[in-house]
């Protein structure tokens, strides 16, 4: 499903179809003079230390401030100028920093989400309960009104308590039990499922996330590919945020499989121990924002209990990329075999702790970079949030293989970012080179 990686000459041949199709349908697409969505600062080219901040002040005595899944709560822009930044996630908390952004500015009050008596007696008809639930993610539309997409985990009311096995997942909508359209509501009742079946498993199916792009609704969310033990990202039409349109989802993102496809999209977990699933691929967390007309996916790949957890960013010329196509990685010939295929092309990560011979490696301030989100203030400042390990405290887990960290020690990060995307260039048509340049970490 992955699109072969291009050669120059095709570049060269696609910058003119590219710049001739968007003159008809827009804006010059000119690689003559080209514009930039441009924010300050000096690229972080060197191998120095990242502009690391925490957002939370953590409390290790106490565990306090420890917070899993960050994801930046979109707000309707008449409401925007009035509100703080705010996070929810998989932790049941809301973080909120009143501008301007600095570290430890986010403070976090609790989140309650409550399942309607019906969808639980409607899993308990068919022997199965609920348990968890994680990627509380909550949107409020441009009308102004608030919804939540959160994901829920179920299992056989005869299975075990103490395993994951045999459980599955599936993603709801959930309403605020007081409707405010100005301060981001606490308080949540799960009203109905939209992804997945209470009473089938299902692989698969977890991190649903609002995203409204010409005045369409989308779910953004993790699926499996049929006939694989891949997981990548797709984007469902919606007519309401509880209400799917009749169209299938459309893939954005998944592992590669042109040429054997990515070592570093393996689950290393799985991979390295050879289990049952010694092929399964993993992209996820997929953050849309839009920035000069272009689409920026941060996603993350890997497992996000250990070092090869990473933080990507893919790039499309449209939300819903052509049939046959997807969000466009950062590709860069492995040379020397760093993921043990020597001159097969691989991504270019923004951070990762896996590979210190590959670039842009953090692994010596953070471990598992990832669920990463690409988030512009008003002052038209970039930061990448996410969510990792700090090295000095990241005990391994006491349920998951000797090389996983504990999940509950996760905290929240973020970096300034310098953003170059051309408002007059094409993403198809691009090196891989230019599509580097277009958003780094830089110094400060």
């Amino acid at each position: 499903m992955t699109t072969p990686h291009r050669l120059k000459p095709l570049r060269t041949a696609l910058k003119t179809a590219c710049c001739a199709s968007l003159l008809v349908l827009a804006a010059p697409c000119s690689f003559l003079s080209t514009v930039y969505a441009q924010s300050s600062g000096t690229q972080n080219l060197t191998a120095d230390p990242i502009p690391l901040h925490p957002m939370t002040q953590v409390d290790e005595k106490e565990h306090l401030g420890y917070f899993g899944d960050p994801y930046p709560v979109h707000v309707a822009p008449w409401t925007a100028p009035f509100l703080p930044q705010y996070f929810s996630g998989t932790t049941e908390e809301l973080m909120t920093c009143e501008r301007p952004i600095k570290p430890g500015c986010f403070e976090t009050s609790p989140v309650t989400v409550k399942i309607a008596d019906e969808l639980e007696a409607k899993a308990k008809d068919a022997n199965n309960e609920f348990f968890d639930k994680i990627n509380r993610n909550i949107y409020q539309t441009d009308d102004g009104h608030w919804n939540m997409a959160v994901t829920l985990y179920l299992r056989k009311t005869s299975a075990p308590k103490t395993s994951l096995v045999g459980s599955w997942t599936v993603i709801a909508h959930a309403h605020p039990e007081t409707e405010d359209t100005i301060t981001t509501p606490t308080s949540w009742i799960v009203d109905k499922i939209l992804i997945g079946s209470v009473e089938e498993p299902a692989k698969a199916n977890y991190d649903g996330k609002y995203f409204e792009d010409d005045r369409k609704l989308y779910l953004i969310y993790s699926k499996r590919e049929v006939g694989t033990v891949h997981d990548g990202i797709v984007a469902q039409a919606l007519t309401s945020p509880t209400d799917l349109d009749s169209t299938s989802p459309v893939w954005l993102l998944a592992p590669s499989t042109t040429d054997g496809g990515f070592n570093s999209e393996y689950f290393h977990i799985n991979w390295a121990e050879g289990g049952s699933n010694a092929d399964f691929k993993l992209i996820e967390t997929g953050n849309i924002t839009k920035i000069a007309g272009k689409y920026v996916m941060a996603y993350s790949t890997g497992d996000y209990q250990q070092l090869d957890y990473k933080t990507g960013i893919a790039y499309s010329d449209t939300l819903l990329p052509k049939e046959g196509e997807m969000y466009r990685r950062i590709l860069q010939p492995d040379t020397n075999g760093v993921w043990g295929k020597p001159g097969h092309p691989e991504v270019r990560y923004l951070l990762q702790s896996d590979k210190e011979a590959w670039p842009n490696y953090v692994g010596t301030q953070v471990f598992a970079p990832g669920v990463p989100s690409v988030v512009e203030e008003p002052n038209g400042e970039y930061f990448l949030y996410f969510d990792g390990f700090l090295p000095s405290n990241a005990p391994p887990a006491t349920s998951a293989p000797k090389t996983s960290f504990e999940a509950t020690y996760r905290r929240p990060f973020y970096v300034p970012l310098s953003v170059r995307v051309p408002f007059n260039g094409c993403v198809e048509a691009a090196t891989d080179e230019e599509l580097a340049s277009w958003i780094t970490v830089r110094n400060k």
